[in-house]
């Protein structure tokens, strides 16, 4: 407890928490948008915080030297990511792909800004997809590579890249991160940022370890958690209610 009533006083923290491997993948990722076109390849289970990374670095980007478009479709196609990506850099799409990716080759040549494609649940994508948004991205003779892919998912998607298919697209990618959670010397830091060191003093410390345990030190399931367990009273939080609640949400 003398550890707790030394602490500075904090408020809650909207931002996402800085812990190790967040860091890694963000410095890593802004470290290649410093250079040519580039692969890179985030990991992490669902939680994890792989979205917030991608806000987290678009919103801080100088836009007059980089582009970022995201997506996010399970379904994706390849004509329809050609579409996508002309609509983002006005490009009027043309009846056919080949002529609307002449004219999109182009435009984004022409660009001043270092055009970068986000992919979320890349692991939800055929192969062949994935084989395909590599060709598109080369498409170009006058570049080596049109535009940089990322391609974000569940761990899942390291085994899909494993397919022979993919090896061209797999031995390209030059930054690879998995953001596999917080470690235990991280999990205290972590409730203090988001609730503020008064609502962290109201959560069981006892019972930290096996927050830590079950929810797989999964930012987005603990922050969850704790904060329905702190609205729901004024009281300090009891170690059978943070058990109850880890219970109900089948943890």
């Amino acid at each position: 407890m003398a550890k707790r009533q030394n602490q500075k006083t904090s408020a809650p923290n909207p931002d996402p928490f800085p812990y190790a491997d967040y860091e890694s993948a963000r410095k890593g990722l802004r470290q290649a948008l410093g250079g040519p076109g580039f692969y890179a390849l985030f990991t992490g289970s669902s939680g994890m915080g792989k979205t917030c990374l991608f806000k987290q670095i678009a919103k801080t980007l100088d836009r007059h030297r980089h582009h970022m478009l995201y997506l996010s479709s399970s379904k994706a196609s390849l004509v329809g990511i050609v579409r996508f990506v002309a609509q983002k850099v006005h490009v009027t799409p043309r009846r056919s792909i080949i002529e609307t990716i002449d004219l999109l080759s182009e435009a984004v040549l022409a660009l001043p800004a270092h055009l970068v494609l986000w992919i979320d649940e890349a692991d939800q994508l055929e192969p062949s997809i994935l084989h395909e948004i590599r060709i598109f991205s080369e498409c170009c003779p006058e570049a080596s590579q049109l535009f940089s892919v990322v391609l974000s998912g569940l761990p899942t998607l390291n085994g899909l890249l494993d397919a022979p298919a993919l090896f061209p697209l797999k031995r390209r990618i030059s930054h690879a991160f998995a953001l596999a959670g917080l470690r235990r010397d991280e999990l205290e830091p972590f409730l203090t940022y988001r609730f503020g060191s008064s609502d962290f003093g109201r959560l069981p410390a006892e019972t930290f370890d096996e927050l830590f345990e079950r929810t797989l030190a999964t930012p987005a399931i603990i922050d969850a958690l704790g904060r329905r367990l702190l609205d729901s009273t004024d009281k300090p939080i009891g170690p059978e209610d943070l058990r109850v609640a880890l219970d109900k949400s089948g943890l």
